[in-house]
């Protein structure tokens, strides 16, 4: 399993990301990951186009207590 993400590596991450990158922020495996898919119990919404599968950052945030809308204060160091 690769490295946990950082809250600010969370943060950058695009809009839509692949289903790997958000088990590492979640700290899963992409097995767990890709059987929670399959189980329909991934704990935030995924879609699914073709065989690609694409978590929105949106709800990632969301289950790990992240505010979207927080300011990015890591340029300005407050």
């Amino acid at each position: 399993m690769s490295k946990p993400l950082s809250t600010d590596e969370v943060m950058n991450l695009p809009a839509s990301i692949q289903l790997e990158t958000a088990c590492n922020a979640l700290g899963i495996s992409q097995a767990t990951g890709y059987r929670l898919v399959k189980a329909n119990a991934f704990p935030c919404p995924v879609v699914k186009a073709g065989r690609a599968i694409r978590v929105p950052k949106t709800g990632l945030l969301r289950v790990l207590g992240l505010d979207a809308a927080a300011p990015d204060t890591s340029a300005t160091g407050a």
